[in-house]
């Protein structure tokens, strides 16, 4: 007999008493007004029981409070909600405030004493918020809700969410991804192969800018000795299968070692760069490096930020543009400066048609990144020639021994 797969237009029962009420998205294209939604998101939440109190935990984005609350009234009216626990409250979190406050005029709200400086400064409220330390719990009656702290995971408000008895994490943003098919909550009904990109590219956007933050908490985690059978992150998949399947890839992800791979983002107007772009991408290859090649016209920003977790090296490449770097590579070097990646060594060339260097201007981004710049620069002038190639294969050379070998020193 199959097996059914859980279906998320509905509540969906986790274990006797956990009920997962979120929503899928499938209408805002994008996620943070900046990275792209192919397959929707999911903002997940939880309704935890006790023999005496329930307790809400999480809400959702702005616009879906309809099909929120309806699931919510399949197992227990909203009035009746005892505790609302805000793990974090950035608004894909906690845009339906208004409605369900509203709703739940006697429930307590509990977050940190960062999260209750949010709600007043977003939503106006205060008066009826609770803020919790590291270590706080409630009882539900019979079952225990315990507050863990863990700031910058990515906001500086988030905290965990712990039930002790069955050894449920809620941990937030962590752990969590891109995506919501409509059939299929757990690990166990999806199919992971295909999901690991979607949570490489959600960490690598989201929570980039924090690793070190991840790498921290996963091992403050472990080390408390806190089992998890189940664990409820705020998007992405449940699991209830294998938690680890997805902690151990957030902790290898996280922890950034550099691998032989190079991200290439190289910008074109009339195909001359990516022409310089493909000598130097061929001769990485021979060199035995692995190569992700970006069109700066075309890529999702979120997807290039992926390959960037456990990349070695970065190659970048643009034409001249109204004597200015071309736009649309300019966007990568001021994203690569936001998401702080900073270190890496760095290669550059680009065409000047026009006499007008823009490898100055590429640089400034560079040196503020802490960049080890790779030599030669190399500056083409239109279709590369034979001199062109050989400074673009010396280029490829000397960063492939700069990443096999952080002493070596480049040929100029």
């Amino acid at each position: 007999m199959t097996a059914m797969i859980s279906d998320t237009a509905k509540a969906v029962k986790i274990i006797n008493g956990v009920w997962w009420v979120g929503v899928n998205d499938h209408l805002n294209p994008l996620f943070e007004g900046m990275w792209a939604l192919p397959d929707g998101m999911r903002y997940n939440a939880y309704l935890v029981q006790g023999k005496n109190k329930t307790a809400l935990i999480e809400l959702s984005r702005d616009g879906f409070a309809e099909p929120f609350i309806r699931k919510i009234d399949e197992i227990i009216p909203l009035s009746e909600i005892d505790y609302i626990i805000h793990n974090h409250l950035e608004p894909d979190h906690s845009g339906i405030i208004p409605i369900i406050y509203k709703r739940c005029p006697q429930a307590k709200v509990l977050a940190t004493a960062k999260g209750k400086s949010f709600l007043k400064q977003f939503y106006g409220e205060g008066e009826r918020v609770d803020a919790v330390n590291d270590g706080d719990s409630i009882d539900l009656g019979g079952r225990t809700l315990r507050f863990l702290s863990y700031p910058w995971l990515h906001w500086p408000d988030t905290m965990f969410t712990y039930l002790e008895e069955d050894k449920v994490l809620f941990p937030c943003d962590a752990f969590g991804g891109y995506g919501a098919p409509e059939k299929g909550l757990f690990d166990d009904e999806i199919d992971l192969q295909t999901y690991w990109p979607e949570a490489k590219r959600y960490l690598g956007t989201i929570v980039a800018s924090y690793l070190g933050h991840v790498v921290k908490a996963i091992d403050k985690w472990l080390k408390g000795g806190m089992g998890i059978n189940i664990l409820c992150p705020s998007h992405g998949p449940v699991y209830r299968g294998n938690p680890m399947s997805i902690i151990s890839r957030y902790q290898e992800w996280a922890k950034n070692d550099k691998s032989d791979k190079v991200v290439m983002i190289v910008g074109s107007m009339w195909g001359n760069t990516h022409e310089m772009g493909a000598i130097v991408k061929h001769r990485l290859e021979k060199n035995g490096l692995e190569v992700k090649y970006f069109d700066a016209a075309l890529a999702e920003p979120g997807q290039v930020l992926g390959e960037m977790l456990n990349a070695g090296g970065i190659v970048f490449g643009a034409p001249t543009y109204d004597a200015n770097i071309y736009p649309r590579l300019e966007y990568f070097l001021m994203l690569f400066k936001g998401k702080k990646k900073n270190g890496y060594p760095v290669a550059t060339f680009n065409q000047n048609s026009w006499n007008v260097n823009i490898t100055p201007k590429i640089n400034s981004y560079l040196e503020d990144m802490k960049s080890q710049i790779i030599p030669p620069q190399v500056v083409g002038h239109g279709a590369p020639d034979a001199e062109i190639r050989k400074e673009l294969e010396l280029m490829a050379d000397n960063l492939t021994a700069k990443i096999r070998d952080a002493c070596f020193i480049p040929q100029a």
